[in-house]
Parts: structure tokens; C-alpha cells; sequence
């Protein structure tokens, strides 16, 4: 499994993107800083893409993507929970904004597919395996555990406390998680629904405790404020535990 970074923050300036990320050059988890990290022959390449919920800035580049392949005759295959699919249809493809995409140009050849899932039912996204499990944030939202060959991913997408009831439910080798907040705004990460280096300490020695291994961990979502202090108390929170962490940035391209 191939993953690209296309977006690691959760705030945009010249040198950060909002979340985005890319299996295999064909599947999309989160568009936030899609298209401003991919070529239009790039775009053109994506099958699917996998929301993890409906804040702004994991939804934005939906609509530019869709401008982009208006001509293409592709349909994208889109993915997620009910509460996304609801409020992307009624607020981001109800034509006000840009045509709906969801029978644009044509009901016959939209250039978006939505799909609903349900948690803890698994199903096939061009041959992989994905489920959904619900963690805990702001907004209903879903973590993505996806398999292919003899790699597990589990994307948390945004989470906070509470991260460790899903643990029961997957099986990954490799996380793809989010630290937004450092260890000295524990209230707005609370308040919020994000970790801390310290939350995430914490809810991996449960996953330790429970599976007994602590999978390699990827981090990304970063408050650009708070990024330098992050990396630092991540890298305390390793020493501590001893597993394989890795910061991401946009374009940073892992072999997983």
C-alpha cells in the first residue's frame, strides 16, 4: 500500500494543507488539500474517496475536484456515515454553491456516487477491504480501518478522548492518526474532540494493553500554532513507548 500525504494540517497558509491523504493513487481519505496537491492527470486518476466526517476542512476540495473531472466522464465513488452524506448533499451539492456534482452532468454520469455506510459492516472499495468504526469528535464522525494484501490501515480521521473504544474492533499494523492540539490546551482538545500527545499516549498503551503490540503510527492534523511543540512532546511520548512514530507533511510519500 502506497500512501501520500497531500495535506497534514488542520489550517491552510502557503506552506500547510488541510488533511488529505492517497492510497495507491486511486483512493482518497479526506479531501481537504485535494486538488491543490495533485495535477489535473492526478485527479483524473482518483476512483473513490472515503470521508471521515463533515467539517469543512476535510470536505473542501470536493468541489473543485468535481470542476476539475466535469468533462472526464469518470464517476468518483464517495463514502461515508449517513450524518456526511447529509450535510455534503444538502450543503455543499445542493447547486448552490457549484453544480450537484450528484447529477452533473448527467444522473447517468454524475461525477460523484455517494454511499452510505453503517459501522461495523465491512465492504469492498475497489478490492480493498474497508469497516467503520465510530470515534469519538465534535461531529458524528468515523474512523476507516482498510485492508489490502497483508497491510491493515486504520484511519481515525479527527478523534479525541475516548480513541480506545474502537480498539475491540481493529486490527492495523499501521495508524494513520491525528495530534492537533499540544499537551498545554488539554481543554480545547477536550471541547474540541482532538488529541494531545498526551491523549494519544494514553490511548495507545490501552491498545497495548488490549492487543498486546502498538502498531506504527502516523501522525498528521497538526494546528500549525502548536506544530513545533507537538513534534516535541511526540517525540517524549516514543522514547517513552518505544514504537515507530512518524510525523507527516504534505507530498511525504510512505511505502506502508
Amino acid at each position: 500500500m502506497e500512501l501520500r500525504v497531500l495535506g497534514a494540517h488542520n489550517a491552510e497558509s502557503k506552506t500547510t494543507r488541510l488533511e488529505s491523504h492517497l492510497i495507491d493513487k486511486v483512493l482518497v481519505l479526506d479531501a481537504g488539500g485535494l486538488t491543490r496537491s495533485l495535477t489535473f492527470e492526478e485527479q483524473e486518476g482518483i476512483r473513490a474517496v472515503i470521508l471521515s466526517h463533515r467539517h469543512f476542512d476535510h470536505v473542501r476540495d470536493l468541489l473543485p475536484l468535481g470542476v476539475g473531472l466535469l468533462t472526464s466522464g469518470k464517476t468518483i465513488d464517495v463514502y461515508a456515515i449517513e450524518d456526511t452524506v447529509k450535510f455534503v448533499s444538502e450543503n455543499l451539492m445542493d447547486g448552490s454553491l457549484y453544480p450537484d456534482f450528484r447529477i452533473f452532468p448527467s444522473p447517468e454520469t454524475p461525477v460523484f456516487r455517494f454511499h452510505t455506510i453503517e459501522f461495523y459492516k465491512e465492504f469492498q472499495v475497489l478490492g480493498y477491504n474497508v469497516m467503520a468504526v465510530p470515534v469519538y469528535h465534535a461531529v458524528p464522525a468515523a474512523g476507516f480501518q482498510i485492508t489490502s494484501g497483508s497491510t491493515t490501515l486504520f484511519y481515525t480521521g479527527d478523534t479525541g478522548k475516548g480513541l480506545s473504544q474502537a480498539w475491540p474492533h481493529v486490527d492495523p499494523n499501521v495508524m494513520l492518526t491525528e495530534v492537533t492540539f499540544g499537551n498545554g490546551d488539554p481543554d480545547r482538545a477536550a471541547v474540541a474532540g482532538h488529541l494531545t500527545p498526551n491523549l494519544l499516549e494514553e490511548t495507545l498503551s490501552d491498545f497495548k494493553e488490549l492487543k498486546g503490540y502498538i502498531p506504527k503510527i502516523i501522525v498528521a492534523h497538526m494546528n500549525p500554532a502548536w506544530e513545533a511543540t507537538v513534534r516535541r512532546e511526540l517525540a517524549e511520548v516514543q522514547r517513552r513507548l518505544g514504537f515507530d512514530l512518524q510525523v507527516s507533511e504534505a507530498d511525504m510519500e510512505l511505502d506502508i
